[in-house]
C-alpha cells in the first residue's frame, strides 16, 4: 500500500515557514549584536548595579577589585564620582579628572540621569548687538509628562530670562557648563541621587562620552555592516531555497524527460518509479498509465492489423473457391464440353456456388456495416420473455421439419430490456443456425431466460458434437468455423456478428461449460431496463 505523500504546496509552505523562521532568527541575532555593539560604543552605564555597588563604598574601601567592578558597570570611557550628603567626593573612578567638591547650586544645575534631557543651545545677538545664549532643556518626568526649561543668559552669564521660576541673577561659568550638560569637553554629566544602607543621602555623578560625530559614524558603520550581513545571509538562504526547489522540481522532470525519450525511441514498457511530492507522483503515475495504454493500444493495433490481414486472406479464400468452380463449370458449358445429360447438373452446381457466394458477400456486408461507427441501432423497451416466445414460435416449424427437439424455459413475468428487435433476432438465428448446420441427428436445443441480479441471462445450448477447446478460444473472431478445415459450408462471421450486436446492447456473450445432457452452451447477459 502506497503511503500518503505530502502535497508539493505543503512542502513549499513548510520550507517557506522554515526559511522565514531562519530569517527572523537571523534578524533577532543581528539586532542583538547591533544592540550589544552600540551599547559598547555608547557605553551605557548600568545605573541600578552602580547604585547597589556604590552604596557599599567608603573612603577606606577603595581597592582594585572595587575599581575594576565599578569600571565594568560604568561602561567604556565612563567615569563616576560619588558624593556624600555634604557634596564632598568620597569616591571617583578616575582620580583627578574633576572637582573634589561641588556647591549646592552647581549640583542643581546638573540634570538628573533619568530625565534624559534634550538640550538645545542657541547663540544670538540682541538689539544692542550683544551676544546672548539660549539653553532649552526638554525632558520627561516619571509619569511621561513632557517639560521644557528655558534659560537665556548674556555673555557674562547673567540670567536674562527663565520659565522655571529660578530667582538667581546669574550663573558661574561652571554652573553654566553643568546647565548645558557638559563640563569636561567630550563628556556629558548627569547626577543620580539615592540613599545608602545607612539611609544617608548620596549622589552619583556619571560622566559619559558625548555622542560625537565619530560615535555616530561608528554606529552608522555598525548598522551598515549589520545590514550587509543580513543581506548576505538572506542571499545565501535564497540560493539554498532555490537550489532545493530546483532539485525537487528538476529531478522528476528529468526522470519524466528520460522516460519520454526512451518511449520515443521505441522502449514502450518503460515505467517510472518515483517517490516524492504527491503532485509529481501523480504526474509519473499518469505517465505510466498513458505509457501502458499506448503500449496496449499498439499491441491491439498490431493484433487488429494481423486480424485484418487474416480477414483479407480468409475472404480471398472463401470467395476464390466458388468463383473458381463457377468459372470452370460455366466455361465447360459454354465450350460444349459437357453432355446434355450433365449440363443440368453443371448449371445447378453453378447456381449453388453463386448462391453461396451471394451469402458470403451479404454476410461480410453485414459484418462491415456493424463495424462502421455511424451505424445506428434502433433500441426500444421490450419484454424479453414475450420476445423470446414469439421468436421460438416463428422458428418452431423449421425446427420440427429438421427433427429438432426444443426445450424452452421462459418466465411468465415480464423482464424488460432495451433491444434492437432485428439485431437480437440475428444473434439467436446465428447460434441456432450453427447448431442445425453442424449437427444433423437427434438434435436437442435448450432456450432459457432468467433474471441475473440487475441483468438478464439467456442460455442457448445443444447436445450436438460440441466445439473443441482450441476452437472455443477464438470462436467469436471473424472467419473462425467449427472445424479446422474450411471446406465446411459457412462464412465464419456469424458469431463475430453476434458478439458485436450483444456488446452494442451493453451485454456480453461467451461459451460456458455446458450443463448435463448438453455439449455446447452459449451464455448471453443483457442489462435490464429498470425504469418504471
Amino acid at each position: 500500500m502506497r503511503k500518503n505523500k505530502s502535497k508539493f504546496y505543503k512542502i513549499l509552505v513548510r520550507n517557506y515557514i522554515a526559511f522565514t523562521g531562519v530569517i527572523i532568527i537571523s534578524i533577532v541575532c543581528i539586532l542583538h549584536g547591533i544592540n550589544h555593539k552600540i551599547k559598547d560604543i555608547i557605553s551605557e552605564p548600568k545605573i541600578k548595579e552602580l547604585v547597589d555597588y556604590a552604596s557599599l563604598i567608603s573612603d577606606n574601601d577603595n581597592n582594585e577589585i572595587n575599581k575594576s567592578r565599578i569600571k565594568k558597570l560604568a561602561g567604556k570611557d565612563t567615569f563616576i564620582q560619588l558624593l556624600d550628603e555634604n557634596n564632598k567626593v568620597i569616591y571617583e573612578s578616575e582620580p583627578g579628572k574633576f572637582n573634589k567638591k561641588y556647591t549646592k547650586e552647581e549640583l542643581n544645575c546638573i540634570h538628573d540621569y533619568y530625565d534624559d534631557p534634550y538640550i538645545d543651545i542657541q547663540k544670538y545677538k540682541n538689539d544692542k548687538n550683544k551676544e546672548n545664549v539660549s539653553v532649552s532643556i526638554t525632558y520627561y518626568d516619571k509619569d511621561d509628562n513632557i517639560h521644557n526649561k528655558i534659560y537665556v543668559v548674556d555673555d557674562k552669564f547673567n540670567l536674562i530670562y527663565t520659565n522655571t521660576g529660578d530667582t538667581r541673577k546669574s550663573f558661574t561659568e561652571n554652573e553654566f557648563k553643568y546647565l548645558k550638560g557638559t563640563y569636561l569637553k567630550g563628556y556629558d554629566i548627569r547626577k543620580y541621587s539615592f540613599k545608602d544602607k545607612d539611609n544617608e543621602k548620596l549622589t552619583l555623578l556619571i560622566n559619559t562620552p558625548s555622542l560625537t560625530n565619530e560615535i555616530y559614524g561608528k554606529i552608522l558603520t555598525t548598522s551598515i555592516c549589520a545590514f550587509a550581513l543580513f543581506i548576505l545571509i538572506y542571499i545565501i538562504l535564497i540560493i539554498i531555497f532555490i537550489i532545493w526547489i530546483n532539485r525537487k522540481v528538476k529531478r522528476p522532470i528529468n526522470i519524466l524527460n528520460e522516460a519520454i525519450v526512451k518511449f520515443k525511441n521505441g522502449e514502450r514498457e518503460n515505467y517510472l518509479d518515483y517517490d516524492g511530492p504527491q503532485e509529481f507522483c501523480d504526474i509519473c503515475s499518469s505517465f505510466n498509465d498513458m505509457s501502458r495504454k499506448l503500449y496496449n493500444s499498439e499491441k491491439k493495433r498490431e493484433s487488429l492489423e494481423e486480424e485484418k490481414q487474416k480477414i483479407l486472406a480468409d475472404i480471398s479464400h472463401d470467395l476464390k473457391t466458388p468463383i473458381t468452380v463457377i468459372k470452370g463449370y460455366s466455361k465447360a458449358v459454354c465450350d460444349n464440353l459437357v453432355s446434355e445429360e450433365e449440363k443440368d447438373q453443371y448449371l445447378m452446381t453453378i447456381y449453388k456456388k453463386a448462391d453461396h457466394l451471394d451469402e458470403l458477400i451479404n454476410t461480410f456486408y453485414e459484418y462491415s456495416k456493424l463495424e462502421h461507427p455511424d451505424y445506428k441501432y434502433v433500441f426500444e423497451k421490450v419484454d424479453l420473455c414475450e420476445y423470446g416466445r414469439v421468436y421460438l414460435a416463428g422458428k418452431y416449424e423449421e425446427l420440427d421439419i429438421n427433427g429438432v427437439e426444443i426445450e424452452a424455459d421462459i418466465p411468465d413475468e415480464p423482464i424488460y430490456c432495451k433491444l434492437d428487435r432485428i439485431q437480437l433476432k440475428r444473434v439467436f438465428e446465428n447460434i441456432i443456425s450453427n447448431s442445425l448446420k453442424h449437427n444433423k441427428k437427434d438434435l436437442s436445443i435448450l432456450f432459457e431466460i432468467e433474471e441475473y441480479f440487475d441483468k438478464v441471462k439467456i442460455n442457448i445450448a445443444d447436445n450436438g458434437q460440441g466445439i473443441s477447446k482450441e476452437i472455443r478460444k477464438n470462436i467469436f473472431k471473424p472467419f473462425v468455423v467449427g472445424e479446422k478445415s474450411r471446406t465446411k459450408k459457412g462464412s465464419g462471421l456469424g458469431l463475430a456478428i453476434s458478439k458485436k450486436i450483444v456488446e452494442a446492447h451493453g451485454g456480453s456473450i461467451k461459451i460456458v461449460y455446458a450443463r448435463k445432457n448438453y455439449k455446447t452452451e452459449f451464455e448471453i447477459i443483457l442489462p435490464r431496463d429498470l425504469e418504471i
